[in-house]
């Protein structure tokens, strides 16, 4: 079998790349291809090439980099891509998920790479996210009739995999197709055998039960016996076949003699050394998993900080009375039970200090258990809508006729709805930090009774007749949450 998609010079390998490059050969893995993502991998990537017999490598940069693309870049992987271990340009391509480049930079940067493998006849590794309009467009006016390349960790539908099939491409396939949540049997219904090839795409997506670990080359395995039950062909067949596809797209029986010749020559412009590289760069291939998520939450504890505007509505004019700008500030904790769901509990607190100085200030309490519901829950920033049961406590400053200051408390269930936004930071080991912004409008069941009526004053007769009124109130409040490792979900 051959792991034609690879990120072993990631740095989650660094500690032992060796050893997870022998226990892949001795799993059966034929070769293995390492593509550079972004210009601080290249000479890693070529020295992991050099170092290991059975692995070769591309050399481009990820649409996520594209922005980092200059000249000397371009030059870079020119130079480069005239190593005896490099099979192809990559990895290349268009992400219109993330926008980490814009669209009209990734586009060019695509053209410019094309035309580097065109020059040096070397097959393209492509990467294509939710930008296949764009993705056909760019590759008809630059490929050529001798242009080859591979759709890697492919998710398109069926007409996408039609027009890439159009083009003479290969499709590769990762574990992702034995995900649940990600039926792809009719795609690969639809994929001649002669066009198909397996990848890991490691470190990531895993297959079970390792989901969510670190994935590994001899993974590949999993990929293959998933295609020879939807092909209904032999799993012998289907290693045998895309090993031969792979063979012949990246010339590896070729470029193994050319490695023997030509490795002393070129290694006294390669550099033996390479940088650190970032662990994790990219995350986009996660958002394929079934129970992966880039930014995992589970259990958080947060604080919360905001401005409670309380309206109280009476019967008899004047109708309402707002009390504004209320600073309110308290905690939460959510608890998250299914992909796109969270429980929250939250406590706020608030003193109205701009009451009458001859009664104390007003105090509102609320405690809420509301069920969110989010939106793109694996992306950086999700949006959200949260409805819930909450129970409020609003103690009244008084004062008797004798002068002696009081509380009237008043207790009562109502109902809460709000909207929000999450801003998702991954710390890695240490879990996850969210910034969160909402806005929440408070119902309380029924009405509040009060000895006396606020809204007139001391020397108004009126104002000692009790009063019976409504409540509700609006929040917008902020919050910093933070989501413990040790209730890792994945």
């Amino acid at each position: 079998m051959i792991d034609t998609h690879c990120h072993l010079n990631d740095g989650v390998y660094d500690s032992d790349r060796k050893q997870v490059v022998d226990d892949a050969i001795l799993a059966g893995i034929e070769y293995i291809i390492v593509p550079a993502t972004k210009p601080d991998d290249f000479d890693k990537t070529i020295a992991i090439a050099e170092e290991y017999e059975r692995i070769y490598c591309a050399i481009g940069v990820h649409p996520h980099d594209a922005s980092a693309v200059n000249d000397a870049v371009l030059c870079r992987i020119e130079e480069l891509a005239k190593h005896p271990k490099v099979v192809a340009i990559g990895e290349i391509g268009l992400d219109y998920h993330y926008n980490f480049s814009p669209h009209d930079v990734q586009k060019k940067v695509l053209a410019e790479q094309i035309a580097i493998a065109n020059k040096l006849n070397l097959p393209i590794i492509v990467h294509n996210r939710e930008s296949e309009n764009d993705m056909m467009d760019v590759l008809h006016a630059n490929i050529t009739s001798s242009t080859e390349g591979v759709f890697h960790c492919f998710s398109g539908d069926l007409e996408f995999l039609r027009k890439c099939l159009d083009i003479n491409f290969r499709i590769s396939f990762t574990a992702n197709i034995t995900f649940m949540k990600n039926n792809m049997d009719l795609i690969i219904e639809n994929t001649p055998m002669d066009r198909i090839m397996l990848e890991t795409d490691s470190p990531y997506m895993a297959p079970k039960p390792n989901r969510g670990k670190r994935n590994v080359p001899q993974a590949v395995s999993a990929v293959a016996e998933k295609i020879s039950i939807i092909k209904k062909n032999s799993l012998n067949e289907v290693i045998q076949m895309t090993t031969s596809n792979a063979k012949k797209l990246f010339k590896l029986p070729l470029l193994m003699l050319l490695f023997l010749v030509g490795s002393t020559a070129h290694s006294q412009t390669s550099p033996s050394s390479a940088p650190n590289a970032d662990s994790l760069y990219y995350d986009d291939d996660e958002y394929f998993e079934e129970d992966y998520d880039p930014y995992n939450r589970v259990l958080g504890i947060g604080l919360l900080l905001g401005t409670n505007t309380i309206v109280e509505r009476y019967s008899t004019a004047p109708n309402n009375v707002s009390q504004d700008g209320i600073l309110s500030y308290g905690g939460l904790v959510n608890y998250r039970f299914a992909e796109a769901f969270m429980l929250q509990t939250s406590f706020m607190y608030g003193k109205n200090t701009k009451v009458d100085s001859t009664v104390d200030p007003t105090i509102y309490t609320s405690i809420d258990l509301s069920v969110l519901g989010i939106i793109k829950p694996r992306n950086a920033i999700n949006f959200y809508g949260a409805v819930g049961m909450a129970y409020y406590i609003n103690k009244y400053g008084m004062m008797d006729s004798t002068g002696l200051r009081y509380y009237e408390t008043h207790q009562q269930f109502g109902i809460n709805a709000s909207l929000g936004i999450f801003f998702n930071f991954s710390l890695k080991t240490a879990g996850t930090l969210v910034i969160n912004g909402e806005w929440k409008l408070n119902f309380p069941f029924g009405k509040m009774h009060r000895s006396v009526d606020s809204r007139y004053s001391k020397s108004d007769e009126r104002h000692y007749n009790p009063v019976d009124f409504g409540i509700f109130s609006s929040v917008p409040r902020g919050g910093i949450i933070w989501y413990m490792p040790f209730f890792n979900k994945n």
